[in-house]
Parts: C-alpha cells; structure tokens; sequence
C-alpha cells in the first residue's frame, strides 16, 4: 500500500513537471491536462491546483484561476502565493473587497510577499487612496530596492500628492534600474513637459517610442491634454 501511494505521488509529480514545461512555453491547454492528471494521481497536492489556477490565469480563464487557487488554500491554507493570486483576479473582477480580503490574509501569513503588496498598491492608486498606496509602494522597495514598477507607480503617487520632485527622483531611479522601461520615461517626459523642460521631455518621449512604438499614440494624446490646460 505505502508503494503504490508513492508511486502514485512520483507519477503527479512528473505530470507537474510536464505541465511545467507547457506553461513556460505558453502551451496552457497542455499544461491545464498535464496538472489534471497530476491531480487524478494525487487529489490532494495543492501544488497542481496551484499551478492548474496558473494556467488558467494565463489563458484568461479566470473563473477556472479562482476556483483552483481556492481549492490550493483548502488543502495548503497557509498559500499566501493563491491568495495574493486569486485577489489579483478578483481586482481585475472589480470585486474590491474580495481582493483586499485576500491581499490581507496572504500578507498575514507572508508580510514580505513584494507582489502581494504592488498590486494592492496598484489597486489603491487606481481608487485614489493615495497615502495607502504610497504606504504599499514603500514596503515593496523596503523589501526587494531593485523592484523598478514600484519605484514608477510611486513616482505616480507622488505626482498625484504634489511632490514633483520625489516623482521625478524616483522615474530616474526605475530607469537607472532598467533602462529599457519605457513607462518610466513616459512619464518623466510628462513631468518636464509641464516643467516646460521641452528638450528634455521630447529626448524622453523618443526614448519610449523607440523602446515600445505602440506609446506614440497615447504620448501624442497626452501631449495634446496638457498643451490645450
């Protein structure tokens, strides 16, 4: 009996693997049967529902995502990582609460988990609660200082609250990390655009274009917003 558990055990674990390889080559169907054998094997291993609500949430399949990171915390209740996941899901959702909820929880049980935190920063700033994002953004830095979108978004938050200057120090900071940020510099080039930086602004705003042509357009639309103020 104790062999053939372990066999079945070995047997999911290399179907978690195989689903592993599908997923990190955007196979996600391949991946989502590879964790559902896995799981016909062993029922019970919260690192399949995990990686299936993976799968799934890649594909945008996010009603599938939540029920699999729920069915990860009925057998691994201490998974801050589903939780911090499923309240993702359940921001994008606009289920507010719920994901807040979420966030909460996965934080007690792993106050450092940096993802856990930006995207409840995120979540506050797209709400306008500036202090609270600005509070997220800062613990996030406090905890990994290379995090280059932390230092952008509170750069936005700092905007947002009038602290041009701390915007603009921590745009410099998230380019110095990843030169090749084109967010950063956009929003730097908005910044010394209303600074009436005009050289400077158009050196960042071709910089941006260069790294992601698609911004033209929003830049151009921009640009026309602050100049018609």
């Amino acid at each position: 009996m104790v062999a053939g558990a372990e066999t079945r055990t070995a047997t999911a674990a290399s179907y978690i693997q195989l689903g592993d390889k599908y997923s990190h080559d955007e196979q996600f169907d391949r991946a989502i049967a590879a964790y559902n054998i896995a799981l016909q094997f062993a029922p019970d291993l919260g690192e399949a529902y995990f990686k299936r609500g993976l799968a799934q949430q890649a594909r945008g399949d996010f009603s599938a995502a939540v029920t699999d990171y729920g069915k990860t915390i009925e057998v691994v209740p201490k998974c801050a990582e589903a939780y911090a996941n499923r309240a993702y899901i359940f921001a994008l959702l606009q289920e507010r609460e719920k994901a807040l909820t979420d966030w909460a929880v996965a934080l007690e049980i792993n106050p450092k988990l940096t993802n856990a935190l930006y995207n409840r920063g995120n979540l506050r700033l797209r709400n306008r609660e500036l202090d609270d994002a600005m509070e997220d953004f800062n613990k996030v830095l406090q905890i990994d200082s290379n995090y280059v979108t932390a230092y952008n978004n509170r750069g936005i938050v700092k905007l947002e609250k009038g602290d041009v200057a701390g915007a603009i120090t921590d745009f410099n900071q998230a380019i110095k990390i990843n030169s090749k940020f084109a967010d950063a510099y956009v929003n730097r080039g908005l910044v010394r655009l209303q600074l009436r930086q005009k050289a400077e602004a158009e050196r960042d705003f071709a910089r941006s274009i260069e790294l992601r042509p698609s911004l033209k357009t929003f830049i151009e639309t921009r640009i026309d917003q602050l100049t018609q103020r």
